[in-house]
């Protein structure tokens, strides 16, 4: 699978910034959907997004995969020479651009990932679920959320077009701890730490709930 990162590394953004910096990016280039996930009239297209805005060591980057979102980068690279962040004008002085291919599915390896930025994994029914679940029952907690990392590999796998055959089996452990996290405006329950998956995701996609705006983003530790 083909991944660029734009990193724009003399700048500094807060996590809470990022969805602005999404937001200018996505204004700047109306033409393409695949920046802002909306149609024509406004309103979301549910996919997972091939363009994703995150923080790499506190600066801000964009993230593409598949050919058609990479594309998009040249235009991208080529006139982004601002940004503007809460009325404040930051010109870019310095943009770093990598153009990779990397592995993406199925493995009969474990790998281990770390959340670099807050994962949302919990939707309004699960996390009905979960609260109901004595706090001492850690195990059964833990049960929902293996199923639901499996769930997001899954949901991301269908929209990249990738396919499992009946004998690929995902397998997933977690050691997580629960992270309040503001979500447009709402306080929401979001995880920290680590899991381990037989299923290869380039480092700093995300999995999860909103991962165009940063959260849910992974790295491979081993």
């Amino acid at each position: 699978m083909k991944k660029s990162t734009l990193l724009l590394p003399n700048i500094n953004l807060r996590p809470a910034q990022i969805h602005k910096f999404r937001g200018f990016v996505g204004n700047a280039f109306k033409d393409h959907d695949l920046i802002h996930n909306h149609d024509d009239q406004g309103k979301p297209i549910y996919r997972y997004p091939l363009i994703q805005f995150k923080l790499i060591d506190k600066s801000p980057a964009i993230i593409a995969i598949t050919d058609r979102a990479v594309n998009i980068f040249s235009e991208l690279f080529m006139k982004l020479d601002k940004i503007v962040i809460e009325d404040i004008v930051i010109p870019i002085f310095e943009k770093d651009l990598k153009i990779e291919e990397v592995e993406f599915g199925y493995s009969d390896e474990i790998f281990m990932y770390e959340f670099v930025s807050p994962w949302i994994g919990l939707n309004q029914n699960n996390f009905r679920r979960y609260g109901d679940i004595a706090h001492a029952d850690q195990a059964e907690k833990n049960q929902i959320l293996k199923k639901v990392i499996i769930g997001n590999i899954l949901s991301m796998s269908k929209y990249l077009d990738y396919r499992l055959s009946k004998d690929q089996m995902i397998k997933t452990d977690h050691k997580l701890k629960e992270k309040k996290v503001n979500l447009k405006g709402k306080t929401m329950t979001g995880f920290s730490g680590i899991f381990k998956t037989n299923f290869l995701i380039p480092d700093y996609l995300g999995i999860g709930k909103s991962v165009s705006r940063g959260f849910g983003a992974v790295r491979r530790v081993i």
